[in-house]
């Protein structure tokens, strides 16, 4: 488990999306601020870079939000498509079910993964997110950053079809309700 102090973040805009996460929590005076509260404004140095995951659907995570640098890493837009499409096959199981486990209990996640297209280029990224409630009060939304840790190679074609294959590390932020076991 991993407290507030004791993270740090290779990438600034993981960094920068706790900083704000934690702001609106203080600010907003709740346990897990509303996904109402999230002022995109607020981070539009990062905004390019942040994902909305919807888990309101059992087994699935449908991507509200996904913003233009990640779009164009992949070279299409996943808005509205479930997320574990995008996760290799032995994987999205697992994939869904840390997602979940994430919103529902409610904890903050950090994850370096290691990805690759489908034409073979690889990469590793940085992942930090925060649950956001419903106005109703339901945990099932997750405010996420992705951020690519090393230089990958742009290519052309219709070969981006990203395939995360394998987590690296994962890491549970308490955010006042402890943090899940490991599995």
């Amino acid at each position: 488990m991993k407290t507030v102090s004791s993270l740090g973040f290779t990438s600034p805009r993981c960094q920068r999306l706790h900083d704000y996460w934690w702001e609106l929590k203080y600010s907003s005076g709740q346990t897990v601020p509303k996904k109402s509260d999230f002022n995109p404004a607020a981070v539009k140095n990062i905004l390019s870079h942040i994902l909305i995951h919807d888990l309101s659907t059992p087994g699935r995570s449908m991507l509200r939000l996904v913003g233009t640098g990640i779009v164009d890493r992949l070279g299409f837009d996943p808005t509205g498509r479930d997320y574990v499409e995008f996760v290799s096959e032995e994987r999205r199981e697992d994939a869904y079910n840390e997602l979940y486990k994430s919103a529902s209990f409610p904890c903050g996640m950090r994850v370096i993964l290691e990805g690759s297209y489908e034409s073979g280029l690889a990469h590793v990224s940085e992942s930090v997110g925060y649950p956001l409630s419903s106005d109703n009060g339901d945990y099932h939304f997750l405010v996420f950053v992705d951020d690519v840790l090393e230089n990958i190679e742009w290519h052309q074609g219709t070969d981006k079809q990203l395939n995360y294959s394998k987590v690296n590390q994962r890491d549970y932020i308490d955010i006042g309700f402890g943090t899940p076991l490991p599995d």
